[in-house]
């Protein structure tokens, strides 16, 4: 990782801009308990949030940690001791697992919130204008470092594993990335032929060999299908992009499917007993699918 000084001379940090930064250090104290109260409410906005910060305890620890990071932000010296501190800052954040979004996105939730700040004391003035130019070298910096430790580690992490682990993990790799393409590739040729199908029916219809009631049922019915296979290939999508699977959909395919059959049946009055067995069925996946549907809301 880069020493402070070279940081210093990638983002053209001078003494003015220390200066420029302690001029405004009473905003670190000014509106400290503004700052992590909206902040504390803009972390809001990420649904792990209550992962990451489960109980009082620990974000009374995270209040005063953040407080801490937003007063030193205008009065520290930005040496090499204060290049630790942001990298173990990262550290932290890798070892709970918090993914660098949340950094970077938070960081310019501090940049807006100075700005406002400023403007509020300076009005819209050059001398505000080079302040803020400075403190966002300075968030900047901190944002590089805290990052970049991320990598680092987890490099430190990859290199330490050795040789066979490493060849096992690049093929596991290489594996999961053949499933998502075949499971991608399934679902789109499942697609294909449900299309087919409902025209298929549309056809039969058309020529009088299926009855109206009964083909319009079953059209409708291999619609709620092929809609349930377009959600779980957009799932698969968003999978591969890295983003999180909803168990939300796997319900919604079967929950299609029963409706479809329960559609068809209702046709058939011998078929009674089944009928309600099947609606019984149906209900039940209802309130399993609206169940994750709030769980995942809330989230």
């Amino acid at each position: 990782m880069e020493t402070i000084e070279e940081l210093k001379v990638h983002y053209r940090w001078s003494k003015k801009d220390e200066e420029n930064l302690r001029k405004v250090a009473w905003l670190g104290e000014s509106y400290a308990d503004e700052f992590i109260e909206r902040f504390y409410n803009y972390l809001e906005n990420f649904r792990d949030t209550s992962l990451y910060l489960p109980d009082e305890e620990t974000r009374k620890r995270h209040k005063d940690k953040v407080k801490r990071w937003f007063a030193e932000l205008f009065l520290s010296k930005y040496d090499a001791q204060y290049l630790r501190r942001l990298y173990r800052i990262g550290e932290v954040h890798l070892r709970i697992g918090l993914p660098p979004h949340y950094v970077q996105a938070s960081m310019n939730f501090v940049r807006d919130f100075i700005a406002e700040k400023l403007t509020e004391h300076m009005g819209c003035s050059p001398e505000r204008d080079e302040i803020i130019a400075s403190i966002n070298k300075a968030l900047d910096l901190n944002l590089d470092v805290m990052v970049n430790s991320f990598r680092e580690e987890e490099l430190k992490v990859y290199l330490s594993s050795g040789k066979l682990q490493r060849v096992l993990i690049e093929n596991i790799r290489r594996v999961s990335w053949f499933f998502d393409i075949f499971i991608i590739t399934a679902l789109s040729g499942v697609g294909l032929f449900l299309i087919l199908w409902i025209g298929y029916e549309f056809f039969l219809v058309a020529t009088g060999e299926l009855p109206l009631e009964r083909g319009g049922l079953g059209i409708l019915g291999s619609v709620l299908i092929l809609y349930a296979i377009s959600e779980l290939l957009s799932e698969e999508i968003k999978h591969i992009r890295g983003g999180a699977i909803s168990i939300k959909v796997f319900v919604g395919v079967a929950l299609a499917a029963l409706i479809r059959k329960v559609l068809i049946i209702s046709l058939s009055p011998e078929k009674f007993q089944e009928l309600i067995t099947l609606s019984i069925t149906t209900l039940a996946l209802g309130v399993v699918f609206w169940l994750i549907y709030k769980v995942e809301g809330r989230r």
